[in-house]
């Protein structure tokens, strides 16, 4: 026990946090959501939380990563197995989102991990 009887609350992190700025579909291929890692880092695969500008949250799989080749020409991507705040291009990737549609996303949601 502390000095007056309480401690403080425990600050809950997101060991992950993505910031949503654009969202669109590719035909044939799926949905991407657009932006920038602010913290941490996420693998193909992952499955993260959507937290809506709204409010709302829910679970997103991350089928693929994508990032301008570094030092590349206009137009030519790689395909990270991982995305970091600390990756190229300052965090900026695209993530191929599985099983969702563009309109459940907004400029300015977050995707994270861990809790928040």
């Amino acid at each position: 026990m502390d000095l007056f009887g309480f401690r403080k609350k425990p600050q809950e992190t997101a060991d992950f946090t993505f910031r949503v700025d654009d969202i669109f579909r590719i035909k044939g291929h799926g949905m991407v959501v657009t932006g920038q890692v602010t913290a941490g880092e996420v693998s193909c695969g992952s499955t993260v939380t959507c937290l809506t500008v709204n409010g709302d949250r829910f679970p997103c799989v991350i089928q693929r990563i994508e990032q301008p080749r570094p030092g590349g020409a206009r137009g030519e991507f790689v395909h990270p197995d991982k995305a970091s705040a600390d990756g190229p291009f300052q965090g900026s990737y695209a993530f191929w989102i599985a099983d969702r549609q563009p309109e459940d996303f907004h400029p300015g949601d977050r995707l994270i991990s861990g809790n928040e």
